[in-house]
């Protein structure tokens, strides 16, 4: 199986693709062309952008910058980091926990390599390249993110493999593809001249459910929003926020609505936690007719608290959502889990000296 929108690319394909050269991110219709007996689907556009967003929040403290493609390929820069080797392990377990299987993982100098690296690698294992221009170099072509003519010009010229297209001059393959084919140039030659796009998480989130027949049971209601709490839920937990503010709507044909919406004063973030408040406005709703979509929306939360010391920037977190998070550990836990360190040699030139 292979899903992707027509005229553009592959967004995922099932492992029985994979012997015929089919990869996320290439052109759909040279993934016809190289696998014609696969079944073509298009994508759930509301579920791509729902698992995008989900892997990014799962990924997002583990490295300073950290990118996820539709096609389910994420990128983590892990330059600086101390503990790279824990960094990869730990992604590996969220992506096992976030997909319910074993991720692909490669590692290298650029995206490029990286990507071509963890295609090859085996379920749960990672492959690491040493020198991107000798595992490069036999890969085929087509590997490339060029159109499907402009790989077709390549195979007319000759250049099958990425080290044939890393031979060429830049200018001399620019002159038969434009600019796409200096980038190529520089790409088959392991130099890496795309910058990743860092993800930052939204501060705002929703799920909903549509019903095909208006839902009258107050029960059958109360049931779907708890579901719909708990899906909430992990997305918060895996992007260590809460929400400040909190509304639901229940849609009603023709084109009509009604919704509660509350500000609370220590966010929310486990499932119970978001259900109590949206399972007291159901109980004591009269909705005025039958009820054809219900909407659970977050339009504030809280900075990622999760994110570690270490990699906070300006704009990532505040004292004030610190010492929110502080008092829902204290709230839930008690006084005693939180220590508030107390001057003692201020004057000291070592850090540990100063509080105690």
């Amino acid at each position: 199986m292979i899903i992707g929108r027509w005229d553009e690319h592959v967004v995922a394909a099932s492992e029985e693709t994979l012997p015929f050269g089919v990869v996320p991110g290439m052109a759909l219709r040279q993934a016809e062309h190289l696998c014609p007996q696969a079944t073509f689907v298009l994508p759930d556009e509301d579920a791509v952008v729902r698992i995008r967003e989900l892997l990014s929040a799962a990924l997002y403290d583990l490295a300073p910058v950290v990118e996820v493609r539709d096609e389910g390929v994420a990128w983590l820069d892990l330059t600086g980091l101390a503990q790279v080797g824990e960094a990869i392990r730990e992604t590996r377990r969220r992506l096992l926990q976030a997909i319910g299987r074993e991720p692909r993982l490669g590692f290298a100098s650029g995206p490029f390599t990286a990507r071509l690296a963890a295609a090859r690698a085996r379920p749960g294992r990672l492959l690491q390249v040493e020198d991107a221009t000798s595992f490069l170099a036999p890969l085929p072509s087509r590997e490339l993110p060029l159109d499907v003519e402009q790989l077709e010009r390549l195979d007319l010229l000759g250049l099958r493999t990425l080290g044939a297209v890393a031979a060429i001059g830049p200018r001399e393959l620019e002159s038969q593809l434009g600019r796409a084919g200096r980038h190529a140039v520089l790409l088959a030659r392991g130099l890496e001249p795309d910058e990743l796009v860092a993800w930052r998480p939204p501060m705002f989130t929703s799920a909903h459910r549509q019903f095909g027949e208006a839902v009258e049971d107050r029960e059958a209601l109360l049931f779907v929003a708890r579901a719909l709490c708990g899906d909430l839920a992990d997305e918060l937990g895996l992007r260590g926020a809460g929400a400040k503010h909190m509304r639901v709507r229940l849609l009603f044909e023709p084109a009509e609505e009604e919704k509660r919406e509350s500000i609370v004063r220590h966010p929310l973030s486990s499932t119970a936690e978001l259900f109590g408040l949206v399972g007291s406005w159901i109980k004591e709703w009269q909705p005025r007719a039958p009820i054809t979509e219900l909407w659970i929306e977050l339009p504030v939360l809280e900075g990622a608290g999760r994110r570690q010391l270490r990699l906070w920037a300006g704009g990532d977190g505040s004292s004030e959502e610190v010492t929110a998070a502080m008092e829902r550990l204290q709230e839930r836990f008690g006084d005693a889990v939180v220590s508030r360190p107390q001057p003692a040699l201020v004057s000291s030139p070592i850090p540990s000296e100063r509080f105690a």
